[in-house]
């Protein structure tokens, strides 16, 4: 859609538009960012239970601390319990603290390391994961979710992160030359979970009503795998997220942002790459459930990697030169779909509705008009992936700044200031509404001048800064696609 406005002259204009460079600061500590971090490298001793010493823990500790630097959280709402702190009452008083702490919209990042068990379950006629704490009084999969719950449906988003393995495949022999499985305690019952029904924590958070779209899990195995420990290092999944929080990890869809699956699949290849040439051991696969288009820190991320070099195809029999190979280069991901990307972000419990008076406009003639509701009050964000190629920050704009909007309040856009009047080609315009808990600064996206409006660059940075403007705070958001026809 081209973007047509009538030549209206406005004494103070309310938004600046003027490109200027932005400092990167997403890894400055923030008020709406929360952690709680967990590690229980020793328990008590009970003959009855001997459960193993984790050296690697107290540098998971660290490596937690860090990730949780790379969100954002400030050093003072981080919530640290370690070992004999990490009892059972120690925890749930913890998850009490985070839920008082925790405002609408927040965003929280929980983590957990240590030994994992199962046990049958007769009733659910399953094998039930658990977590040790340091005094063996275990969670089990359905109270721990239960606890997380009052946490997540407060926070914007919640983003957790399990290193403990709970699978039984161990037993015989629970360490292999400086690895040690993070198991413990499981029953021959459930030592094959393959031939078993399996209830997870991850399952757990989905039956307890922790919404998809605003929780993020990580575990460090499957169920029916184990996880690994070194004492030097840390857990082997915990090395390899933060190695990948720090900058390993690639924006493979060239979206400006990396992705929570992006962010596991970083960490794959890294456990990969570490038990290679083990003998006897094959890597744990780390899972990953929830919203994994949800970008849990900052926008940045290497680029997408080039394609690798094709190998020298064969001579041809008669000696002429050969073939060349043609290989996958990687497609980014249309204008479109980042725009759903950023809506990703978003806080569900914040709806936004949008509704077009016409969601087929003939180019040449008819006018986009919109009329958005927002459930809480805040600053109403227009941008479009236009079916001309180009995205663009509609709203506001150099003639109309004024995008405030209140709780259950209807704006309909444009005003009579401004207009957008289908210019063609035909295609699909994206549009995405986000309403922000406060006003952003429009210099960050560092964007051309297009009329009043801005133009995105069309590039990675343009993306990052487009994802970082309108998806870095508590905000709520939707799409709509609208259709230009001749």
């Amino acid at each position: 859609m081209k973007r047509r406005w009538p030549l209206v002259a406005i004494a103070g204009i309310v938004v600046s538009l003027a490109a200027r460079a932005a400092t990167d600061s997403t890894d400055a500590p923030r008020s709406d960012r929360h952690a709680l971090i967990i590690g229980v490298g020793h328990y008590v001793a009970d003959p009855a239970r001997p459960v193993p010493a984790l050296g690697g823990v107290v540098h998971d500790m660290v490596s937690a601390r860090a990730m949780a630097e790379r969100m954002g959280v400030p050093a003072s709402q981080t919530l640290v319990l370690q070992d004999d702190a990490a009892t059972r009452q120690g925890v749930l008083q913890a998850l009490q603290t985070l839920r008082a702490r925790v405002k609408p919209g927040d965003r929280v990042f929980v983590y957990w390391s240590g030994h994992g068990s199962r046990y049958f379950d007769t009733q659910a006629g399953a094998c039930v994961e658990t977590l040790i704490p340091h005094d063996l009084q275990d969670f089990s999969h359905t109270e721990f979710a239960r606890l997380l719950k009052p946490v997540g449906d407060m926070a914007g988003k919640l983003f957790v992160v399990y290193d403990a393995c709970h699978s039984g495949g161990a037993t015989a022999q629970r360490s292999i030359g400086p690895w040690r499985a993070r198991n413990a305690g499981v029953p021959a019952q459930c030592s094959l979970p393959s031939n078993l029904r399996s209830r997870s924590l991850v399952s757990a958070a989905v039956e307890a009503g922790l919404g998809e779209a605003d929780v993020v899990h990580i575990a460090s195995a499957r169920p029916d795998e184990v996880s690994f420990d070194h004492a030097d290092r840390g857990g082997l999944a915990t090395v390899a997220l933060r190695q990948c929080f720090e900058g390993d990890a690639r924006d493979t869809d060239g979206s400006g942002a990396v992705s929570a699956d992006e962010l596991v699949a970083c960490a794959q290849r890294h456990v990969e790459q570490a038990l290679a040439g083990q003998p006897g051991l094959l890597p744990h696969h780390l899972t990953i459930s929830g919203n994994r288009a949800f970008v849990p820190a900052g926008f940045r991320g290497s680029a997408p990697p080039a394609p690798p070099a094709p190998p020298a195809p064969p001579a041809a029999p008669d000696g002429s030169p050969p073939s060349p190979v043609a290989m996958p280069v990687p497609v980014p991901m249309t204008a479109p779909a980042m725009l759903a990307q950023i809506a990703a972000q978003a806080d569900s419990q914040r709806q936004v509705s949008v509704r077009a008076e016409r969601a087929q406009l003939k180019i040449g003639s008819d006018a986009l008009s919109l009329a958005v509701t927002s459930s809480h009050a805040g600053y109403v964000y227009i941008a479009m992936a236009g079916s001309d190629g180009h995205t663009t920050l509609l709203f506001p704009n150099a003639l109309d700044g004024q995008h405030r909007i209140g709780a259950g309040q209807t704006l309909v856009l444009p005003r009579p200031a401004w207009r957008l009047v289908a210019g063609g080609p035909p295609g699909t315009n994206r549009l995405l509404v986000a309403v922000t808990d406060r006003p952003r600064d429009l210099a960050l996206l560092a964007g051309a001048p297009a009329g009043p409006f801005t133009q995105a660059q069309d590039d990675g940075d343009g993306r990052r800064r487009l994802q970082r403007l309108l998806a870095d705070t508590a905000f709520g958001a939707t799409t709509l696609d609208v259709h230009e026809v001749r």
